[in-house]
């Protein structure tokens, strides 16, 4: 399949463009399109004009164990927050060859894979998240029915993005869904079950994936109220 080179893609404010790799592992040849959304994942390439992202060549055929450079601009047609990252969603779907197999007289199903991974436009003057997972802030939350979760606030200009998420309370252990954190905002997660975490000890890890692609985890007391 064609794969894209890298688990995400930071856009520097002062860049004019940045560039992309994409390989295709294949024997056999593709048509590749591109495009932006916001995270609505059924944005089509035809209704994503509005994106302030393109990708050029929209459109390509990748060769049999060939590579490709797409080149990703900042068109300016939407002014984005200067004091916080920005999120987008680049896709890449590849189309196989029709006349695969076309001998054998045999019905055929043609199967279209896409990719999607996570574009963070950073602003100049932001830096770098080295110690984002550091700063994170754990607390936690009742509601009247029993329920009881955690509250991560992000107090940073940059996202937290969450690969994995796991709370030890009372001897119990839960993996929760791992989600994305916007800059200067929070996320709650809820516990299954009734439990109160009025009066107890535990702690909550983190793992957040960094610039690179790696994951790094952090852990933090759980604070009593």
């Amino acid at each position: 399949s064609v794969t894209i080179l890298g688990s995400r893609i930071i856009y520097p404010s002062t860049a004019s463009s940045v560039d992309v790799q994409l390989k295709n592992n294949d024997a056999i040849p593709y048509i590749v399109q591109t495009w932006f959304d916001d995270g609505d994942m059924n944005t089509s390439p035809e209704n994503s004009s509005a994106m302030p992202l393109i990708a050029t060549p929209p459109v390509f055929r990748i060769q049999p164990k060939a590579g490709q450079v797409v080149r990703v601009i900042y068109n300016n047609t939407k002014k984005l927050p200067q004091d916080r990252e920005s999120v987008f969603w680049f896709n890449v779907l590849q189309v196989p060859p029709t006349n695969i197999g076309s001998d054998s007289g045999q019905n055929k199903m043609l199967v279209m894979l896409r990719s999607r991974i996570k574009l963070f436009y950073r602003p100049d003057g932001l830096g770098k998240p080295d110690n984002l997972a550091k700063k994170l802030q754990i607390k936690t939350v009742n509601k009247g029915s029993g329920k009881s979760g955690i509250v991560i606030v992000n107090p940073q200009p940059w996202f937290a993005s969450l690969s994995n998420l796991n709370v030890k309370v009372n001897g119990a252990s839960y993996n929760l869904d791992a989600d994305m954190i916007a800059p200067f905002s929070s996320q709650t997660w809820w516990l299954p079950g009734k439990r109160s975490l009025k009066s107890f000890s535990g702690t909550v890890t983190v793992t957040l994936v960094n610039d690179l692609g790696a994951r790094i985890s952090e852990s933090y007391d759980v604070p009593h109220h």
